[in-house]
């Protein structure tokens, strides 16, 4: 009887660490899973960001004033632009 009840203790004993074990790696898995949440959400915010910078930035009064201003450029002359319907052959404005 001696044999079993130490066997049985050693078995108790072991599974107890394996619960403490798997306890810890639940744990550690959880707190891996809030900082990759934490991570997630900063993306989130800064792809918000880059969404509202983009949309700024495309504008047409922005893109003209930047065409203007920084590229020097000017709208066409009024006799230049030369339009090419479907059915081919040129119509001068």
């Amino acid at each position: 009887m001696g044999r079993l009840n130490i066997f049985l203790l050693a078995l108790v004993i072991f599974c107890a660490m394996v619960v403490v074990e798997q306890q810890h790696a639940a744990r550690s898995l959880f707190v891996a899973l809030g900082q990759e949440q934490q991570a997630e959400h900063q993306i989130e915010v800064a792809f918000t960001r880059l969404q509202l910078q983009q949309v700024t930035l495309a504008k047409g009064e922005r893109v003209d004033a930047v065409a203007r201003t920084e590229l020097g450029m000017s709208p066409p002359a009024p006799g230049s632009v030369v339009f090419m319907p479907l059915d081919g052959g040129f119509q001068y404005e």
